[in-house]
């Protein structure tokens, strides 16, 4: 029997942000250590680091399976799962959806380094999620020495979101050692054999087409069976150089090398801010240590992750909320079970954040500081930024955040289902900004009055109010 090593099952997104998260990576390293662990190695029990519920994605999901035991997939005279190749790179196709948010023609490279365990994955991709022809840039660096670090975009306009410097490295083929035989196929005129991989906890089903040189001419992988978190993608492997890609192959990229966290917002200026969050007890209704969106940023999430099952029973608070407009980078901030907690420096929790709709959109750095008229926009409220009572936010004042109040409360079944915001969102996709599921938003909180497209009101002791001021 194996033990895995702590693994990261890195969602694809964008790959996939969540929280919204992270995830969007470029393809999964699925459980990768699994297989890299030796037997009788245990990593000890852990919590699920990211849930992620905002993300849109994000980004990155990573299951606590440091307990689980797997059995070796090559039985007594059966085929044995291939060796890949330790150092190679090559040209990447790249397709993958997460939480039905699509991504298509992604063109990139791959360099892969088993010896000094780093890989790198670059690719720009289509993303029509808002509207047609839009493009994502992404970079992933992951590395024993330097952790998992995602760059969204090029050069002075990318945003870095480093990931995983405190837990071990997982290579992103390593349970390919796992895998058992299913076959052979044709990719790009090539030969190979193919080798499935299912993990049933997580509903993920890898597969990986391996030539006679022991080079990947494709892997796809899916996962979570169309629960909360679900998405897959396709990365086919073409034009290899065998041999060490080298150092210089894996420098950071400009934005985590230079400018991480990235640097506020120069603009400085106190704004009462409308902003919502979708939630549900036992969570308490507080905004410190919270992601929220405004109309546009929250319907770029529940148009697509936050429309399932589990969404339509929660609630939604309308929020004001004065801010200070000197923007930090957005962090991630999760309820896990007992508490919210938002990751990243404190230099980066010293602030609000702000990104564009599920981290697309048109603005430069991934709309930290503009407008994000078509997207909308997502925040981040750390509790390290806000002020005590009586203090006004602002630079000078080292807070950015004070007088939250929760100013309606609906449930989230009444806007989704019963004034038929999900039908509006599946008119609007693709068409941004989202001007008839805003309209429908918009009413929902205005009135409780059904006539007028409006939802009745949560009773207090169901929404278990907490004012912040």
């Amino acid at each position: 029997k194996l033990h895995p090593k702590t693994s990261s099952l890195l969602l694809s997104l964008f790959g996939a942000m969540a929280s919204r998260s992270f995830a969007y990576a470029l393809g999964f390293s699925a459980v990768a250590a699994a297989a890299a662990a030796a037997p009788g190695r245990h990593a000890g029990p852990r919590a699920e680091e990211v849930e992620a519920a905002r993300l849109g994605l994000f980004p990155f999901f990573v299951p606590d399976i440091s307990g689980l035991q797997l059995p070796l997939a090559s039985a007594d005279g059966a085929a044995k799962p291939p060796k890949i190749m330790p150092q190679w790179s090559s040209a990447l196709i790249y397709d993958g959806d997460m939480m039905n948010i699509p991504f298509t023609d992604g063109r990139g490279t791959f360099l892969y380094d088993r010896d000094r365990s780093r890989y790198r994955t670059t690719y720009e991709v289509k993303d029509a999620y808002f509207n047609p022809g839009m493009l994502q840039f992404r970079d992933q660096v992951a590395g024993a020495d330097i952790g998992d670090n995602m760059t969204w975009g090029r050069d002075d306009d990318g945003v870095c979101m480093p990931w995983g410097h405190d837990r071990p490295y997982s290579d992103l083929f390593a349970w390919v050692s796992l895998a058992s035989r299913a076959g052979q196929k044709n990719v790009g005129g090539e030969t190979c054999s193919v080798w499935t991989w299912y993990f049933p906890s997580y509903g993920l089903t890898s597969e990986i087409c391996v030539g006679a040189d022991g080079l990947p001419r494709e892997m796809n992988q899916t996962f979570g069976a169309g629960g909360k978190w679900n998405g897959g993608n396709y990365m086919q492997f073409l034009n290899f150089t065998v041999g060490d890609p080298g150092d210089e192959a894996f420098v950071a990229s400009t934005a985590c090398a230079t400018n991480w966290p990235s640097q506020p917002c120069e603009d400085e200026k106190v704004v009462t801010m409308d902003t919502y969050r979708i939630w549900a007890p036992p969570e308490p209704l507080e905004l410190a240590n919270r992601n929220t969106g405004d109309v546009l940023g929250d319907l770029s999430f529940v148009c697509t992750q936050g429309s399932g099952p589990m969404y339509r029973s929660k609630l939604i608070t309308y929020w004001q909320v004065n801010v200070s407009t000197t923007f930090g980078q957005y962090a991630l901030c999760n309820y896990d079970g007992t508490g919210n907690v938002c990751g990243g420096p404190p230099v980066q929790l010293a602030r609000v954040g702000r990104r564009s709709g599920q981290m697309s959109g048109k603005g430069p750095r991934m709309g930290q500081c503009s407008p994000n008229d078509d997207a909308g926009s997502q925040y981040s409220f750390p509790g390290l930024a806000q002020c005590p009572p009586g203090v006004v936010p602002g630079s000078a004042a080292g807070c950015t955040w004070t007088g939250a109040v929760p100013v309606r409360t609906i449930k989230a079944s009444c806007i989704m289902e019963e004034r038929g915001l999900l039908e509006a969102c599946s008119r609007d996709i693709g068409h941004a900004p989202f001007k008839e599921a805003a309209a429908v938003w918009l009413a929902a909180f205005a009135t409780d009055d059904p006539y007028m497209g409006g939802c009745p009101d949560v009773p207090s002791a169901e929404s278990d109010i907490v004012v912040l001021v």
